[in-house]
């Protein structure tokens, strides 16, 4: 269509490493190369308002990127700015409790306003949470697992646009590459259990540590990589601390990144193609960016089999998922037939969270016992590896899958 339009994207500020300002980058990006105008309202930053920003990896943010004083996640002003830059649309890529009751009172006309909307635990959305979405001009699910969560709980039909990856930017690198990376790192002849997340409460990585304190007396040459920050000042807990009470030292490697900078997509891509396995013992994913990563970059998956990782990891067959503390695996059927039923099938392992949302707690000895059986398994990691990578390439690959849906609801959403 030859329409340009003018979108507002309220996400995490561009010069965050996290997971909401990936996805609005990637988005903005698409967006700029279609023609559109984007004007990015970055949660997080305090700043003026900036034309355009380079980065010293070389990439560039050229949209309007806006600050604000006090953090709101621009609920004192997002009103104002929808009318002066008259936006004829504004897209939200946050957790629906960050705007609860803020947003149900705003006027955002005449833009037309899109929830991208995660869920990332049982129990149904964040508690009184399915009111953000029903506000919406339209809400969409990044998972399946979210898109029938609102519908069982709600009566909600959501649209399902999955988050997807930058396949020629992850990638499996040559096996001499990968032998000089390992060497860079100090894991030449290493068994690599490779994880990429923020030690925050709800990842609860003291899981990990746990089975790898069971891995390691099975597996001599098993090393855990963490791509996190151990000093991050919104940790869960000490990692040093643990690490010494559990005998784990020498048996765990930090990639050096720092909650505050994070590292570029060659940095990143090298990251993953340390590993032979990628481990992950969340209590829940709204989506999970890293698991696609692996994924990209032929590493299989193993993690906590609750939430996203049935639609993402084990029904393309790109590695296993953790059972619950408790709780016997289920099909993908019943996981799929009813989230109230399920919700009670699984609650075992579960411990209910903040805003009255069950969070999924791994058993740590199924988690030792499936690194064990891939460990003696390399044939069939290998091609859990090339499974994640079609999967990728097929579902997720973010240009295609993710950005040029958004951009054909956005056309119909204003026509």
């Amino acid at each position: 269509m030859d329409k340009k339009l003018k979108i507002g994207i309220i996400a995490d500020s561009v010069f965050l490493p996290t997971g909401y300002s990936n996805i609005g980058k990637q988005i903005s990006k698409y967006l700029i190369k279609q023609g559109h105008s984007v004007h990015y309202f970055c949660v997080a930053y305090n700043g003026t308002t900036i034309d355009y920003a380079r980065l010293p990896d070389g990439t560039e943010f050229n949209f309007k990127m806006y600050g604000e004083m006090v953090h709101s996640y621009f609920m004192n002003s997002i009103e104002r700015y929808a009318k002066e830059l008259n936006l004829d649309i504004i897209l939200i890529i946050l957790d629906t409790f960050m705007l609860y009751p803020a947003i149900l009172s705003k006027d955002l006309s005449p833009a037309k306003v899109v929830f991208f909307y995660p869920s990332d635990g049982g129990n149904g959305m964040p508690l009184g949470c399915d009111a953000v979405l029903k506000k919406m001009d339209k809400s969409v699910a990044y998972s399946k697992f979210a898109q029938k969560q609102v519908k069982d709980y709600y009566g909600m039909d959501t649209p399902y646009i999955p988050i997807g990856t930058e396949p020629d930017k992850f990638y499996k690198l040559d096996d001499i590459k990968r032998m000089q990376l390992r060497a860079k790192y100090g894991l030449l002849n290493k068994f690599v259990v490779g994880c990429v997340a923020r030690n925050q409460p709800r990842k609860m990585l003291d899981r990990m540590f746990k089975a790898f304190r069971l891995v390691k007396e099975r597996i001599p040459e098993a090393i855990l990589f963490l791509h996190t920050d151990p000093n991050d000042p919104a940790q869960s807990f000490n990692m040093f601390k643990l690490i010494s009470d559990y005998n784990l030292e020498n048996r765990v490697y930090f990639s050096g990144m720092q909650a505050y900078k994070g590292f570029d997509w060659n940095q990143m891509n090298e990251v993953y193609n340390v590993m032979d396995l990628f481990f992950l013992s969340t209590s829940g994913e709204g989506w999970g960016i890293p698991l696609v990563e692996a994924m990209s970059c032929e590493v299989p998956v193993l993690a906590t089999d609750y939430t996203t990782t049935q639609e993402i990891v084990k029904d393309n067959q790109a590695g296993l998922g953790i059972k619950l503390s408790g709780v016997e695996e289920i099909s993908s059927e019943e996981f799929f037939k009813d989230q109230k039923e399920y919700d009670k099938k699984v609650m075992n392992g579960t411990i209910m969270g903040s805003w009255m949302v069950e969070r999924g707690i791994i058993d740590v000895v199924d988690a030792a016992n499936k690194i064990e059986y891939l460990y003696k398994n390399p044939n069939l990691m290998k091609q859990m590896g090339k499974n994640g990578r079609n999967a990728v390439l097929e579902k997720y690959s973010f240009d295609k899958h993710t950005a040029k849906p958004f951009e054909d609801l956005f056309f119909e959403l204003t026509k």
